[in-house]
């Protein structure tokens, strides 16, 4: 497939599927960028549809991430050194592309604006929106951050758990911390709307939606579809009905709340406190029947996986590099109709070609490299 060695009989449809789709409505919604002239309903749509797909993100990686440190946890020689293990793998994985795109921000930052970035250092940590909305540079570095801290969170509290209660259930002890966390934030996010008053959906996203300390739980709304999962099996009724109940709680949530009149402006609280995690919740109802999805189409498969495969990769080059660098070559403000659709066109081919590019010749060598190493 395009010279990339990848066995489809491995793979899971359902979640390449549900990859592929959330990685198209970031990039769709960040097209918004290019110009404010969009067709009125294109426009709208564009307004919502990067939530829900980091979201989907989110829910995805908290559903696979758990299955692997439940697996971990379960074992009779637990230990630290298997925590160690578990973030090496993940950092191979996540480290070197993150730290060459940064890499290539930064000088692209010096050459159109001639200055680095402030609070450059932050983001080598991940530190940049852990309680603060990150500054300009490297806008959706925001949720690398968020996933990468909920992956020390969890397995430290597991692992400190069972060093100190050998003897604790840890089946229990997996949906008790997993469970904790959620519990947490829901009330630290409670703190942040009886502490701050924010005016508009805009501040919302800069100063809760994007701010790590306030999303930990995101990634573990995952967790426990996972233990509900291989612990409480349900027919196959059930999961239709589960991804049915979902996809209407995704549509009220972005959709159907506005014209009930429910809005940042009207209901702030309920934003502040309910809506993302109402959000993770329809989100995972999705995860057990997309287990189930079967695609026939070979040439529909072999896109799906194509674009789940080169989903990191797009996320990390499509709108701080590549939409970035073709404002400022050439502005596109201006454009409407069909220079509009052209230069939007050209833009989504050249995420693919550079995105398959940065996989094939860096990411997928470097997570060789790691199996190479962690075996």
């Amino acid at each position: 497939m395009f010279g990339l060695d990848i066995n489809l009989a491995k793979r899971v449809p359902g979640l390449d599927l549900a990859r592929a789709v959330a990685i198209f409505l970031v990039v769709f919604s960040h097209s918004l960028w290019i110009s404010e002239k969009y067709p009125p309903l294109v426009k709208w749509l564009m307004h919502f549809t990067a939530t829900i797909g980091v979201e989907i993100f989110f829910a995805i990686s908290g559903f696979l991430i758990g299955k692997i440190v439940y697996r971990m946890l379960l074992k009779d020689d637990f230990s630290f050194q298997d925590v160690r293990t578990f973030w090496k793998r993940r950092w191979y994985r996540t480290l070197p592309n993150y730290y060459l795109v940064l890499l290539i921000n930064i000088v692209l930052w010096y050459l159109i604006y001639g200055k680095i970035p402030e609070r450059i250092g932050l983001y080598f940590v991940y530190l940049q929106n852990f309680f603060s909305h990150s500054p300009d540079f490297s806008r959706i570095s925001w949720s690398l951050s968020v996933e990468q801290f909920c992956y020390i969170l969890g397995p430290v509290l597991l692992y400190l758990f069972v060093r100190f209660m050998p003897n604790i259930n840890r089946k229990k002890l997996f949906f008790g911390v997993s469970s904790g966390i959620i519990l947490a934030v829901l009330l630290i996010r409670i703190w942040f709307h009886e502490t701050h008053q924010l005016t508009s959906i805009y501040e919302w996203n800069e100063n809760l939606r994007k701010v790590s300390m306030y999303r930990l739980d995101a990634i573990y709304y995952g967790f426990l579809v996972y233990y509900l999962y291989v612990n409480f099996p349900i027919s196959a009724s059930l999961t239709k009905l589960f991804f049915v109940l979902g996809i209407l709680g995704i549509f009220t949530l972005h959709l159907f709340i506005f014209y009930w009149g429910i809005s940042f402006e009207t209901h702030p609280g309920f934003f502040n406190v309910f809506y993302l995690s109402l959000n993770s919740v329809s989100i995972c109802s999705l995860m057990p029947y997309l287990f189930t999805v079967t695609i026939s189409s070979t040439k529909v498969l072999k896109g799906l996986t194509l674009l789940s495969v080169l989903s990191y990769s797009i996320y990390l080059l499509h709108y701080t590099i590549i939409l970035h660098s073709m404002k400022v070559l050439v502005p596109s403000d201006h454009l409407e109709g069909i220079p509009l659709l052209l230069y939007t066109l050209t833009y989504w081919v050249l995420i693919l070609v550079f995105s398959y590019l940065l996989y094939r010749f860096f990411e997928r060598p470097m997570t060789d490299l790691r199996d190479s190493n962690t075996r």
